[in-house]
């Protein structure tokens, strides 16, 4: 047996006093000179009168007097900063239940997160609101969506920002981050925290020129353009909420429900996207052919019908170790849809 010695102590002093040296920092309460120890009779005699809570208000109290440290929640941006809040050898060993969502998440190898970090930072532009204990382990993650168009109705598009789906350690963490992502000035996040309720959100601050006030629950669409900085590697992550990959008027756009010009979907364990449709590397429209690259007016317009089949007009040329048709280039070069065509292709390849 190993004996451990607990020390109660609660903070001692009135925070919101004007006098209050330290009144508006957040660190305060924990300041050794703020706080008192108490006799373990005490404690419990205070136990023995509590009023009467909530269980999520009891729940949360047990998930988190079982972490034995401060936590600190801070937005980042960067890829290094994705990297390490997603991979598994980061987290923090002491989790409240043994079904983690953190550790359980899908994306904690480190394959998958170096290409979700490389996705998130060049082709999503998001950001990450991170928990982290003392020791710098990683205790919580949601990712940041601040470039979001909410679709009040077909004609009427209204900036937004989103907290995404929360995977945490500790069921208090998760209300940390929420609360976090309010005093940031984020205007939603997820209502149920999971993968399936994608267009049911709350309201966590005002939307200016909406009635909605902050806790309001609603049913919106949501959009967000990409790439919002330049093309990643390869692969896609799995992705809560913004899981459908849409090509409208040229333009690549995620969003969190399917429809006629989705092509792909980001829902694959495996680290890249599942195809739903295929886009024609010389004019960028969506067709239905698995046999064929072209759709069927470019099929028409270069192919020609022989004996033996159809054959390919014109001549070759080689791009990065491969051949492919020459009216695909001008001057050497993608003509601009056969380069989102290969672009698009990545999404494909984990």
């Amino acid at each position: 047996f190993k004996k451990i010695r607990i020390v109660f102590t609660a903070c001692s002093k009135d925070l919101a006093h004007p006098s209050f040296p330290d009144r508006n920092n957040p660190q305060a309460p924990w300041f050794p000179e703020n706080r008192t120890d108490l006799e373990p009779s005490t404690f419990v005699e205070l136990f023995r009168n509590l009023p009467k809570y909530s269980p999520d208000e009891i729940n949360y109290f047990c998930s988190a007097l079982s972490l034995d440290s401060k936590v600190t929640v801070r937005l980042h941006e960067s890829m290094n900063d994705f990297m390490e809040a997603y991979l598994e050898s980061n987290y923090s060993p002491i989790a409240d239940s043994d079904t983690s969502s953190l550790h359980s998440s899908c994306m904690r190898y480190e394959d998958k997160a170096r290409n979700a970090a490389d996705f998130y930072t060049n082709f999503a532009g998001a950001k990450i609101l991170v928990a982290r204990d003392e020791s710098n382990n990683i205790l919580g993650r949601a990712v940041v969506w601040n470039e979001v168009i909410l679709w009040k109705s077909i004609n009427t598009p209204i900036a937004a920002s989103l907290l995404d789906r929360i995977y945490s350690s500790h069921a208090f963490v998760a209300e940390l981050i929420r609360k976090q992502a309010q005093e940031a000035g984020i205007l939603l996040r997820r209502r149920y925290n999971d993968y399936t309720h994608t267009t049911d959100f709350t309201v966590l601050n005002p939307i200016e020129g909406q009635e909605w006030a902050a806790g309001d629950n609603i049913q919106v669409s949501l959009t967000v353009k990409v790439p919002a900085c330049r093309w990643h590697k390869k692969g896609v992550p799995y992705l809560d909420t913004f899981y459908s990959l849409h090509l409208t008027d040229g333009n690549l756009e995620l969003r969190n429900t399917e429809g006629d010009t989705s092509i792909a979907t980001c829902r694959s364990t495996e680290g890249r996207a599942n195809r739903r449709k295929y886009v024609c590397p010389k004019c960028g429209k969506i067709h239905s052919f698995p046999d064929t690259a072209f759709c069927k007016n470019c099929q028409d317009m270069f192919y020609i019908s022989t004996v033996f089949g159809k054959v390919l007009k014109g001549t070759s040329a080689e791009y990065k170790g491969k051949k492919y048709p020459s009216f695909l280039f001008k001057k050497g070069r993608p003509v601009p849809e056969f380069r989102r065509y290969l672009q698009i292709e990545k999404l494909f390849i984990s």
